[in-house]
């Protein structure tokens, strides 16, 4: 089965990502494009450069495209046209006209002849997002649609926790986790097979419905639009939608569009073609995943060349944490406790996180 892109919304939490780099105004950033949330909303929050890549040319048709929703519509006009909120497949088209002014020749032709997935929604004709939704309607009946929105109503992080003990937890909704992260289910249907070769050292359904728990109770639910959006297919609460999607966030991108740059390269192409000391903080999202012990190895001494004296990496993990070249190890450090902090607070807390200090003044 083909699909039009992978993600249509990035799993990384933005704001987890700026705390492990240490986002500053000043900074220039290397970022993974995926479905364009961090590098977005990123550039919404702070006064810095970004360049997003990614070797999909549709993911990145899908972030330029946010982008140019940013640009050409009302903070809720956009998010109904990209498939955060539900409108009408009309309203969606007129919505469409809008935007593709701002497109270039190769990405309106890449679009219209898409009707279907403007109308819609971007972002819903993602393969992961098409994945889940086939299963989310199961789990709310096992859950209770009363009882998901319920846990949206609740003021407190350990009132969440009690409830979702108490009335979401149980032993059906943890067959449906082993139904839908069976590795001959999931892979390719879910995800591409590449992303799951490190699948054998972790049973994935056990490991992703052990940390459901914290997807629900780790953050205020209504302020989750990861959550909002597994469950419903869309957004609830207007008002946890992404930064990139806020008022004071569209302007700020607005105003710094020049500082904004896509390319569809290898972050390792990225690398090779960039000015030593360009970029002083490096997102990796799970790239890592995706890719064998070596090849990493090589990338993150890619990094050390190429980067600022000072900088920052955060690479994340779900299926293999890789260790830092023994070379390295003088000026590249692992912010562990840093990492396990900020985890406990990420709104998509499937993922590990790595941050990575760099002082090449230590050597």
């Amino acid at each position: 089965m083909s699909h039009i892109f992978d993600f249509g919304i990035s799993q990384d939490d933005a704001s987890i990502e700026k705390q492990a780099l240490d986002i500053k105004d000043g900074d220039n950033l290397l970022c993974i494009s995926s479905a364009g949330e961090v590098p977005l909303n990123l550039l919404a929050l702070n006064n810095i450069k970004v360049k997003a890549v990614d070797i999909s040319v549709n993911q990145n048709h899908l972030v330029k495209l946010k982008l140019n929703a940013v640009r050409s519509l009302e903070p809720l006009e956009a998010a109904k046209f990209i498939g955060f909120m539900d409108t009408t497949p009309e309203h969606r088209n007129q919505l469409y006209k809008k935007v593709s002014e701002l497109l270039n020749e190769e990405e309106k032709l890449f679009w219209n002849l898409k009707p279907s997935v403007i109308e819609r929604g971007p972002i819903r004709a993602a393969r992961f997002e098409k994945y889940i939704k086939k299963f989310n309607g199961i789990a709310l009946m096992v859950i209770g649609k009363k009882n998901m929105l319920r846990l949206f109503e609740l003021d407190s992080i350990e009132e969440q926790k009690e409830f979702f003990d108490d009335k979401i937890n149980s032993f059906f909704l943890k067959k449906i986790f082993q139904i839908v992260f069976h590795p001959k289910l999931y892979k390719n249907r879910g995800i591409a097979s590449e992303g799951l070769i490190y699948n054998e050292e972790k049973n994935i359904s056990e490991f992703f419905f052990n940390k459901f728990r914290d997807f629900c109770c780790a953050t205020q639910a209504r302020k989750n639009y990861y959550l909002q959006f597994t469950f419903f297919n869309r957004i609830i609460f207007p008002e946890c939608l992404p930064d990139y999607l806020s008022e004071k966030g569209m302007n700020r991108i607005i105003k710094n569009i020049d500082n904004f740059n896509i390319e569809t390269v290898s972050y390792t192409e990225a690398l090779e073609n960039c000015k030593e000391g360009e970029f002083n903080k490096f997102h990796l999202s799970n790239i890592g995943d995706w890719m064998g012990t070596d090849d990493f190895s090589e990338l993150l001494k890619l990094i050390d060349l190429k980067s600022a004296v000072k900088g920052k990496i955060n690479s994340r993990f779900i299926y293999h944490k890789h260790c830092i070249p023994k070379e390295l190890k003088e000026h590249f450090t692992f912010e562990e406790a840093l990492g396990r902090a900020l985890s406990k607070h990420d709104k998509y807390p499937f993922y590990g996180l790595a941050p990575i200090n760099i002082d090449k003044q230590l050597s």
